[in-house]
């Protein structure tokens, strides 16, 4: 173990060769045997044991890491922290998780409180509270989210090619939706093609094939990435990593532009549209989360939970009726085409805008 940090001890690091000198205080938990796997030209695959380190970090998060790790660092031991230290450190890591700081001076160090008026934002304390009053007085509103018409409709021009174009791709969408949501779909799972199936029946970042009953037999390529793994989550089920990929993939401007429709027929990452299907129809909600975890979550971050009731609403109105859907092309702007057509040619889904107004 010649070069690794003693069991027990506390260490402090820094990054070589970097600019960064910021110092990152953990403890030395415990020296683990870790199997891993790889290949080489000379002697085609192996398979060895390595000692890792796991590190408990003074904010209570857990880390493992190699030899090769402590090389690339460069570390001392320092004095065990006090109490009041580490509840400081991990008040810390928990308002940095859950996205707070203070509204006045950006601080995630204290126990922060919370505006009672308009509950978006937090505060030191009464001092920074004063202090950001009249930045914060015009904001300092409870807000509701409503539907209404969106006065761009009908369009002054109308292509009709385009209108037709527009209509074969969104009723595609959405005869996928409607098999999505009522279960009209089989997963190929260990080499048996299973319909229906339960998020649980798949295994996390495992890829897998999948058809759909109005899909003509096409095959469908996905990863299942929308639920953790059972031994990340201690057996309760959770979408921590998925949660990432809603604020950061899902976020974007052609998925809030397109909905539901566009996530239905997106080629570019299908796992999407398809993991959120499976974890709705097994637990009622797209992603489902759990604070007993490896991420160790104080609770749901507010950003978390506001994504997820987004998204619960539009898949519960999809499932209650499948015209109840935005339009895929009502927020682009080039618009939708068929708005106002008569008949089978005219559009039939929504054509709203969220509009934010006092409670």
């Amino acid at each position: 173990m010649s070069g690794l940090p003693e069991l027990g001890r506390w260490i402090q690091y820094s990054w070589k060769n970097t600019d960064n000198n910021h110092l990152e205080r953990c403890k030395v938990v415990d020296y683990e045997n870790v199997e891993s796997f790889g290949w080489t030209l000379g002697t085609g695959s192996y398979q060895e044991t390595e000692k890792q380190v796991a590190l408990e970090y003074e904010g209570g998060d857990m880390d493992s890491q190699d030899a090769d790790f402590f090389k690339m660092i460069s570390w001392s031991y320092i004095t065990e922290p006090g109490k009041e230290e580490l509840e400081k450190a991990v008040q810390k890591r928990n308002n940095e998780l859950l996205g707070y700081s203070c509204e006045a001076c950006k601080s995630t160090s204290s126990k922060l409180l919370k505006c009672q008026a308009c509950k978006k934002v937090h505060y030191c304390d009464q001092v920074c509270q004063r202090k950001d009053w009249p930045t914060h007085e015009a904001a300092c509103v409870r807000e509701k989210t409503v539907l209404e018409p969106n006065p761009r409709y009908p369009l002054a021009e109308v292509k009709q090619q385009l209108a037709i174009t527009q209509r074969e791709l969104q009723m595609k969408a959405n005869a996928a939706l409607v098999d999505g949501l009522n279960g009209c779909f089989k997963i190929k799972i260990n080499e048996q093609w299973i319909r229906n199936p339960r998020a649980t029946d798949l295994e996390t970042s495992n890829r897998y094939i999948l058809k759909h009953d109005s899909g003509n037999d096409d095959v469908v390529h996905f990863k299942q990435r929308a639920l953790e793994s059972s031994e990340h989550t201690n057996g309760e089920p959770s979408s921590c990593s998925f949660f990432m990929t809603m604020e950061m993939c899902l976020e974007e401007k052609k998925y809030k532009e397109g909905g539901l429709h566009y996530l239905a027929v997106d080629d570019s990452d299908p796992g999407n549209f398809w993991g959120m299907v499976l974890n709705y129809n097994t637990f009622g909600t797209v992603a489902p989360f759990h604070t007993n975890c490896c991420c160790n979550f104080p609770k749901m971050p507010p950003l978390y939970k506001t994504m997820r009731k987004n998204w619960d609403k539009i898949f519960s109105r999809a499932k209650t009726s499948s015209s109840d859907v935005q339009c895929m092309f009502a927020d682009t702007p080039f618009g939708c085409h068929s708005y106002g057509l008569e008949g089978d040619a005219g559009c039939k889904f929504k054509h709203d805008i969220a509009v934010k107004k006092p409670k």
